[in-house]
């Protein structure tokens, strides 16, 4: 999920009936660690150049 607005990442994972059960969120420019079975690293900065946050 992204929030442009407040410039974070979130990924969901670990689904079960009532919802995801882990997820990890992060502010733009800092890598977000996409677990398996995808397994990779996110560069997230140039999520960045489009947010509506304030510097």
């Amino acid at each position: 999920m992204l929030d442009m607005q407040v410039g974070e990442i979130t990924a969901f994972w670990d689904p079960s009936p009532k919802g995801y059960r882990s997820r990890t969120t992060v502010t733009f420019g800092t890598s977000l660690r996409v677990p398996p079975p995808f397994d990779f690293d996110l560069d997230t900065s140039e999520f960045a150049a489009g947010a509506d946050v304030e510097s």
